[in-house]
């Protein structure tokens, strides 16, 4: 083997080695969202103090948590919103209260639901309606059809008492659902 032999092939092993070392961290960070592996997206959180909330007054409640998109995590962000509906009062235990939460997304296309005193929860994109029991307002009753495909996405609530300070909280499992079909399907 001559030098100029011995160069060219030096120079490629160099080359190849160079190459390597900024390609498979490329490759990593390229592909790292993709070995990510999916949770199921639900966070447990108190959200309202018990006696804040007042019998059949929905309140709307934000939901904090991190979240990560492609490659930056964000510790506490809104994540999402739900209705909190009292339907029982101070006469009954706090451990016997009865508390709905609903998700604050319009299972129809994913609009954010509002409510509306005289109708109860409303999704102002398609005009769908919901009473305070999370069930769409009948259409004999609204005049037209109610565009939404199902009620609107209830979810896990209970009562805890906080050890430390004796109050008693509403504590929510939020989770979000696909839109647009007719049975709730959790998102992954």
């Amino acid at each position: 083997m001559n030098r100029r032999s011995l160069l060219k092939w030096t120079s490629r092993i160099i080359g190849w080695t160079c190459a390597l070392v900024v390609a498979i961290p490329g490759v990593s960070f390229i592909t790292a969202p993709l070995r990510r592996r999916s949770s199921s997206g639900a966070i447990t959180q108190r959200v309202a103090k018990l006696k804040n909330l007042r019998v059949g007054e929905p309140t709307q409640v934000a939901i904090t948590g991190s979240r990560q998109d492609a490659w930056v995590h964000y510790d506490e962000e809104v994540v999402g919103r739900a209705w909190i509906v009292r339907e029982t009062d101070d006469a009954v235990a706090p451990e016997a209260t009865r508390v709905k939460a609903f998700s604050s997304v319009c299972p129809h296309l994913g609009c954010a639901v509002q409510f509306n005193a005289e109708r109860g929860f409303n999704c102002p994109c398609h005009k769908a309606f919901f009473e305070l029991t999370g069930q769409p307002v009948p259409d004999a009753q609204l005049g037209y059809k109610n565009p939404t495909p199902r009620q609107l996405d209830d979810l896990e609530c209970q009562i805890v008492e906080d050890v430390e300070s004796g109050e008693w909280w509403v504590e929510v499992k939020y989770q979000k659902f696909e839109y647009g079909l007719t049975t709730k399907v959790p998102r992954a």
